[in-house]
This record gives structure tokens, C-alpha cells and sequence, in this order.
């Protein structure tokens, strides 16, 4: 019965439990002493206690900014003057300038922080003073781009209508940084002004309000989505980041109702993401297809008898049910159509351009014409191009072209035929240049040599020489040099 009892019992195995348990209490403390170092050498650094202002001082900065009467109110409506004015001429320093002062995050900071800490007051009256500034933003530049200032639609209105998820992400990562900001004791840094310039809520109000004076729908709805994400996102971080530091709730609420709280504010979020992820994979689509398209007709088109006179794509997204398409004109020996439905076949594989006809339209065609006078306006555009830079070039060297060449020897003899005294005389251009390095001016200077005996007897006339030069060069830019003898 003992040795029945013993059996299975092997000091060796012993041994090998024993290690285990070693190496496994060994490996615990490391891993707490690697936990400690974690925590105390750098979750230290990420923390945002040390400078944080107390939850009074932070509440009475958000109800600070909230306000929208008096000063704050007028500087709104000229921040929208600034902005319009911007987006009119074009101007993203003019825009910039006018996010700098605008007082339109306020508000939005008020709804995510008085979400977070549960103060519905505070939300209402926030939500309140939002939609007073969205409604007075709207009116100013509506009123603004009913004058006759403008007269086409500008790059930086455009920019306004196509909100994508990279918006929501700027949204977002500006509004935690901008409630960090509301949360610290010292206020007086860049982070504020940077998270105005970055989340940029006042250019989408303004083009808004140029969609209104204009009655264009795509600006309103496109640039009133924008700023609706930029506002959502904005207050969520302010949310995030108000629960993240535990500040004091205001109202206890039931579970219930937090829960319904926190769905609505998902539906919303949701809602909101869904519509600029769309844009947004459609950009990235219509960009892939641009690129591909640009590569396809410079690789597959490489003939040494065959050139590409011109190209043109024509890109439909899926939902349209409507393949893309690619046109190439060439011009030159003709194509197979063996070589034709080969590059048809790569298209999906090789160059990535799926649910893509390709039409080809060579010389031997019908359209032949068209490829000739396709070609001819190629050759012009190339001509007009080259003779742009050439006129260019001549405008420059005529600040520094001489005049024609004058027949020195000629007035030379005709200037000794009533200055009998003349022995010779050297005329030459020269031009005088400002400190800068550019061409000022041109002067003519003339060297006259006269005989030896010449001053003695009779003086030259020289104001009758400088006359006859003036006449003669047709410039009165004229210095005269006696050349002394030895």
C-alpha cells in the first residue's frame, strides 16, 4: 500500500513544481516593479491635476465665454465681416485673422462641459446663446454677399462645402485640446487661438450665409453640415474631457436617465459621422481614380509610332450603377484592336481602374479630323507657351537694350565738315545700373580729340557739338569728354 501510495511522487518533479513556482512569483515582481515604473515615471507626465484650475475658477470661465451681449456680441458681428471679406477676396490670412477673434466657441465649450458635470442650466442657457450667434452669423453675412462684391464662387467658399471625416478627426482632437486650455490656471498661451484657427467654425457660417444671398443650395447644406460636425465634436471632447477629470456633478441623476442621455448623445454622434465618412471614402475613390487614370494613359499608351493626342476621364461612383470611363485620342499609326482589348483587359489588374470602358479614338477612324485638329491645338498651346516665355524675355533685356548700332564713322565725317578743329571722336552707349543690380538708365558718352592748335586759334564751339548730337542720337542723355593731349 506505501509503495501503491508513492508512486507517482518523483523528487525531481518536486524539484521542477518548486522552479515553477519561483520563477512565476519572480516574474509577478517584475511585473509589479515594471507597473510602478509605468505609473510613477510617466503617467506622472500625462496627467492634468498639477496645473488644473479649481472647478470654480473653470465654471466661471465657461459662463464667461457663453455670453453673447455687448462687446461680445459686436465682435462677433465684425469677426463675420472679417471672414466674409476673406472668403470674398480669396484670402486665407484675412480668414485666419477673423477666426482669431471670433467668440463662437464659447458657447460650444458650455454644452459639453455642462453635459459632462450635469448642469442643465448651464446647457440651456449655453444651447440658448449657440444658436443666437449662429442666427446673427447668418444675417451679417447674408447681408454681407448681397452686395454687388463678388462675382464668382471662390476656392476657399468651395473648400466649405465638402466636409469629410478628416473634419470630424480636426474637430474633435481641437476641442480636447481647447477644453485642456479652459481647464489650466494660466489661460494666457496659443492653444485657444490655435484651436479657433484649426476647427474653423466661422467660414462655414459665412458661406451659409453666401448660399442664402445667392440661393445656392449646395452651399448652404454643404457648408451647415461642416459647421454642425465641427460644433458636435467639439462640445464632445469638452464632454470627454470634463469626465476625465472628475469634476463635481451639479445634478445627481438615475441611471435611467443618464443611460438615455448617453444613447442620445451616440444617436447624434453617429448620425452625424456617417454622412462625412461617405464624402469621404468617395474622395479617396474619385483621388485613386484621377491617379490610376493619369498613370494608365502614360504607361499602356507608350508607342513609338503612336502618341496620345489627348485624354479625358469621366469617374462614377457605385451607387450611381453607371461604369467610369476613360477616352484617349491618338494619332499616328492605328492601333490593333488585339492591342486595344489587351489594355482593356489590364485596366482591372494592373493599373486598378475596375468597372472602366475604355473608348479609342485613332486617326483611321470617322473622327480622324478631330484627332488632326486635336494635335494642331496641342502644337498651338505649345507654341503660345513658348512665345509667352519669349516675350517675357525680350521685356527684360529691353530694360537693358541699347539702341541700334549708329554709324559712328559716318558722323564722324559730317561732324568735321563744320568743326574743321575735330580730329576724332568715339561714341559709345552705356548703361547705369541703381544699387540694386537693375538697369537704370542708358547714356551716350562722347570722347572728342582735337587738333593741337585748335584751342589756341579758336575755341570749338561745344554747346553747337552737343545740338548736333542730341539730333543726331535723337536722346539729349548726352556727356560730352575732351581728350587732352600729352
Amino acid at each position: 500500500m506505501k509503495d501503491l501510495n508513492n508512486k507517482g511522487k518523483n523528487p525531481a518533479n518536486q524539484e521542477n513544481i518548486e522552479n515553477s513556482a519561483y520563477i512565476e512569483t519572480n516574474n509577478k515582481r517584475k511585473e509589479r516593479k515594471f507597473q510602478n515604473f509605468i505609473k510613477e515615471k510617466l503617467l506622472d507626465r500625462f496627467t492634468l491635476s498639477d496645473d488644473a484650475a479649481s472647478q470654480d475658477e473653470i465654471n466661471a470661465n465657461v459662463h464667461k465665454g457663453i455670453m453673447i451681449k455687448g462687446s461680445n456680441l459686436w465682435v462677433l458681428i465684425f469677426a463675420i465681416f472679417i471672414a466674409s471679406l476673406g472668403l470674398n477676396i480669396n484670402s486665407t490670412a484675412v480668414i485666419i485673422g477673423a477666426m482669431l477673434i471670433s467668440p463662437l466657441m464659447g458657447p460650444i465649450i458650455g454644452v459639453g462641459y455642462s453635459m459632462g458635470v450635469y448642469d442643465f442650466n448651464l446647457l440651456k442657457e449655453s444651447f440658448r446663446n449657440f444658436l443666437i450667434m449662429v442666427i446673427v452669423s447668418l444675417i451679417t453675412s447674408a447681408i454681407f454677399f448681397t452686395l454687388p462684391l463678388i462675382s464668382f464662387d471662390q476656392s476657399e467658399l468651395l473648400a466649405r462645402t465638402q466636409p469629410t471625416t478628416y473634419d470630424i478627426l480636426i474637430a474633435f482632437f481641437g476641442g480636447l485640446a481647447g477644453m485642456v486650455a479652459q481647464t489650466r490656471k494660466d489661460r494666457t498661451g496659443t492653444v485657444i487661438p490655435g484651436v479657433a484657427i484649426a476647427t474653423a467654425l466661422m467660414p462655414p457660417l459665412c458661406t451659409v450665409g453666401y448660399g442664402l444671398a445667392t440661393m445656392q443650395l449646395r452651399f448652404i447644406l454643404g457648408a451647415l453640415y461642416l459647421f454642425t460636425i465641427n460644433s458636435i465634436f467639439i462640445a464632445l471632447a469638452a464632454f470627454m474631457i470634463t469626465r476625465i477629470m472628475k469634476f463635481n456633478i451639479v445634478l445627481e441623476i438615475d441611471s435611467i436617465r443618464k443611460r438615455n442621455l448617453n444613447r442620445l448623445m451616440i444617436a447624434i454622434i453617429v448620425f452625424t459621422t456617417i454622412p462625412s465618412v461617405i464624402i469621404a471614402i468617395s474622395i479617396i475613390k474619385r483621388s485613386s481614380f484621377d491617379s490610376n487614370y493619369r498613370y494608365f494613359v502614360e504607361q499602356a499608351f507608350d508607342f513609338e509610332k503612336t502618341i496620345v493626342v489627348e485624354s479625358s476621364a469621366q469617374y462614377y461612383p457605385l451607387y450611381r450603377k453607371k461604369p467610369s470611363s476613360i477616352e484617349v485620342r491618338l494619332f499616328g499609326e492605328p492601333l490593333s484592336d488585339d492591342v486595344i482589348n489587351n489594355l482593356k483587359n489590364q485596366m482591372s489588374g494592373v493599373y486598378h481602374l475596375p468597372r472602366t470602358d475604355l473608348i479609342v479614338r485613332q486617326s483611321d477612324h470617322n473622327d480622324s479630323g478631330i484627332a488632326i485638329t486635336a494635335l494642331q491645338s496641342s502644337y498651338t498651346d505649345l507654341i503660345n507657351e513658348k512665345n509667352r516665355q519669349i516675350s517675357h524675355l525680350q521685356e527684360q533685356l529691353s530694360s537693358i537694350r541699347t539702341i541700334d548700332t549708329l554709324a559712328v564713322s559716318a558722323m564722324t565725317r559730317e561732324l568735321g565738315i563744320f568743326v574743321p578743329q575735330i580730329e576724332g571722336m568715339s561714341l559709345s552707349r552705356h548703361v547705369s545700373f541703381n544699387i540694386d543690380g537693375a538697369p537704370k538708365d542708358t547714356i551716350f558718352i562722347c570722347i572728342l580729340s582735337f587738333q593741337e592748335d585748335a584751342v589756341s586759334e579758336k575755341a570749338p564751339d561745344m554747346d553747337l557739338i552737343r545740338h548736333w548730337l542730341i539730333n543726331r542720337t535723337g536722346t539729349d542723355n548726352i556727356k560730352i569728354l575732351v581728350e587732352q593731349s600729352l
